[in-house]
């Protein structure tokens, strides 16, 4: 009875600590959606920053081809 009593004991505890990591492991699992949520956020942020800024460098290429093309046509010609 002694040895049967022990072993309900054992098994009490061991369902309390199941449950109490069960509970750890949902907050833990919420706390890393919720920072999912915002790192997705960020990263589509970061994504609309660096296609604004691409655009911003093609504009910036383009500028510099046309300022070529008329420094070709205005400035004289070294060596000429």
């Amino acid at each position: 009875m002694a040895d049967d009593n022990r072993l309900i004991k054992i098994m009490a505890d061991l369902l309390a600590e199941v449950h109490q990591m069960r509970l750890e492991n949902n907050e833990r699992l919420e706390r890393l959606e919720s920072q999912t949520a915002k790192n997705n956020l960020a990263i589509g942020e970061l994504r609309l920053s660096v296609m604004k800024l691409a655009e911003k460098i093609e504009d910036i290429y383009h500028l510099n081809q046309r300022v070529r093309v008329l420094e070709e046509i205005v400035l004289p010609k070294q060596g000429s």
